[in-house]
């Protein structure tokens, strides 16, 4: 759901770095392939994404759930050339199709795609990483947090998409019950403005974005 008018996001855009015509390319393919396409980060988010990886220079990126692969790619291309991504989904099948328009950017070499469960996954990590982005299932958002937090370098940040779920995590912006998602995201929303030993800013940039640091 967009919060702002689509003439003030255009000119956002256009006024703002954003990932090459490769990116471009990809969030193509996958506007016409996949029935989620919603779920691309979009060319703002993006350069979002990369404005935080320029300022904290970082090398080593975590990335919780791939899909398509446009975000692992955009972040890439916003890497120093010795810089890494890691990029974690259970799905197999679209993240070879991610995989072969990595491998049409000279930047694809920057990316390490783990497939399986995330968090058995990122249980398994031991290395430290300077941003991590989350954007994957719902229902794992606050174990993601938190072990995130674990693997996080000193200078690091913890970027989550999402967070706003369309305004559903508002107090009466919908009718009814919420439904598993949004109770999951605002369980994780309410964890994190809780916690004191955090520097926490909430956008509402597209869908909301958190982003989180240490103290």
């Amino acid at each position: 759901m967009n919060f702002i008018d689509e003439r003030v996001l255009n000119y956002s855009i256009e006024h703002s770095t954003s990932p090459s015509s490769d990116c471009e390319t990809l969030a193509e393919h996958t506007r016409q392939t996949q029935p989620l396409h919603r779920m691309l980060c979009g060319p703002l988010e993006s350069s979002l994404l990369g404005f935080l990886i320029k300022s904290i220079n970082a090398k080593n990126v975590l990335e919780i759930g791939t899909f398509t692969g446009y975000s692992a790619l955009a972040m890439a291309e916003f890497l120093p050339e010795d810089g890494r991504i890691t990029t974690i989904d259970k799905n197999k099948k679209v993240t070879s199709q991610a995989k072969e328009f990595w491998g049409k950017s000279h930047h694809g070499s920057k990316i390490t795609s783990l497939n399986g469960d995330g968090k058995e996954v990122v249980a398994d990590l031991t290395e430290n990483y300077d941003l991590i982005f989350i954007d994957a299932d719902k229902a794992s958002y606050l174990d993601y947090f938190k072990m995130g937090l674990n693997l996080l370098s000193d200078k690091g940040i913890i970027v989550i998409d999402n967070v706003l779920w369309s305004g559903q995590v508002i107090d009466g912006f919908i009718d009814g019950d919420l439904d598993k998602s949004t109770q999951y995201i605002v369980e994780l929303n309410e964890y994190v403005k809780s916690r004191e030993d955090i520097f926490k800013t909430f956008l509402p940039i597209r869908d909301g974005i958190y982003l989180i640091k240490k103290l």
